[in-house]
């Protein structure tokens, strides 16, 4: 529970609710409280954190209003530990603030440590961190505790990225049949069956439970994501791409945005022979209205995929450019990330059509720090496929990059 007044209170408890269930509108649900209410430091915590992990700019003027709010009112250990770790977020320094949540997680029920802690790992793609932490929860969480159910659904995708399958299928079920709308452990459980290409359960779990999640609008473009990469594994690309076509809509935020990029991208890679100018054209634009751009390194490969596709859009240079003096004057984790690893992504995509054997240099380059730019295991094997492509248009001889 958070400190403030009993409406600053009741906010929190529905903004989490909102945010567990993607449903509502949980920043909105704190906008008022974080105005008002000098008590109240958690809430402008969670504003900011959300916002840097949807990738808004760190200096962005509602950014800086949270910080400055959650600094100024923090007063107890736990809402100075809370206060810190966003002020390292907000500094690119993902890691560092991750472990500032683990640890506030450590042995207590702290609900939003445990979550915070979770999603940021996913940000930077440290299965590793996310397993550890998430075992300490299911360790403090008894049956019966607030929260509990949500704990065993992020444990689920935390095991599940680790490679135990069948130990995060049992989380799963688990999380489902304490709260049939919790997304997240249904997503895990996606993971899962698309991990292990167990089609006949994955089509059977995301069709039995459309109804649902087709209505938790923050997530449901990334599940029908799920749903079509079914289907391209069943040669039904007609069908993908009309889930692409019907979720166009509805992609409201810079992730969506990537899920329609990357399905796209995995219909060509496959073989789709419908005219893809006018889609990739209209993607152009929904980026370039966008204001999250070169903050984290999964949305810039997405955006550098709709615009190597469209590369007279007005603001394709401008975003190459970007990419290529991003961070340029800090040193901080995320300036790491960009220099060693988004950078020679972005050109690989950029380049490939025109040399592959260039693109595949640059891949190369990445070697094993291709998860840094977070995601998960499912949404980074796109540049595996891409890569495989690369090598077959080299063909068998020359498919390898040169030294």
């Amino acid at each position: 529970m958070a400190a403030g007044e009993e409406a600053s209170v009741r906010a929190w408890d529905e903004a989490w609710a909102d945010m567990l269930h993607f449903r509502g509108d949980p920043l909105g649900r704190l906008a008022e409280p974080n105005r008002q209410d000098e008590s109240f430091a958690l809430g402008p915590v969670f504003c900011a954190a959300y916002r840097l992990l949807a990738g808004a700019p760190p200096n962005s003027p509602e950014i800086g209003s949270d910080l400055a709010r959650a600094s100024r009112r923090a007063r107890t250990e736990r809402e100075l530990g809370h206060a810190a770790a966003v002020t390292a977020l907000a500094a690119g320094e993902f890691t560092e603030a991750g472990r500032k949540w683990e640890a506030l997680a450590r042995g207590t029920h702290d609900l939003a440590a445990v979550r915070l802690a979770h999603d940021v790992y996913l940000h930077v793609g440290d299965d590793r961190r996310r397993l550890r932490a998430s075992d300490a929860a299911v360790e403090s969480w008894s049956a019966g505790d607030p929260g509990w159910g949500f704990v065993q659904g992020q444990h689920s995708f935390a095991l599940e990225e680790a490679g135990r399958y069948r130990e995060a299928e049992r989380f799963g079920r688990l999380a489902l049949e304490h709260d049939p709308l919790d997304l997240w452990a249904l997503h895990a459980l996606a993971h899962v069956y698309e991990s292990t290409g167990d089609q006949a359960a994955a089509l059977g779990l995301l069709r039995s439970r459309q109804v649902t999640w087709s209505d938790q609008h923050a997530l449901a473009v990334h599940v029908w994501w799920h749903l079509a990469l079914r289907l391209i594994a069943a040669g039904r690309l007609d069908e993908a791409l009309e889930i692409h076509d019907d979720q166009a809509p509805a992609a409201a935020t810079a992730f969506s945005l990537c899920d329609l990029a990357s399905l796209l991208w995995r219909l060509e890679l496959a073989g789709a022979d419908t005219d893809m100018s006018g889609r990739w054209a209209d993607l152009a634009d929904a980026f370039a209205a966008r204001r999250e751009r070169h903050t984290c390194g999964f949305l810039d490969l997405h955006a550098a995929l709709v615009y190597a596709r469209c590369p007279d859009h007005p603001e394709a240079a401008v975003f190459f450019s970007g990419v290529s003096t991003a961070h340029a004057s800090t040193g901080s984790e995320n300036a790491d990330i960009f220099g060693s690893v988004v950078q020679p992504l972005v050109e690989a995509i950029r380049v490939g059509d025109a040399d592959p054997a260039g693109a595949l240099r640059l891949l190369e380059s990445i070697g094993d720090k291709l998860h840094r730019i977070g995601g998960s295991v499912v949404q980074r094997d796109l540049v595996g496929l891409t890569r495989s492509a690369l090598e077959g248009r080299l063909g068998p001889k020359s498919g390898q990059p040169s030294a």
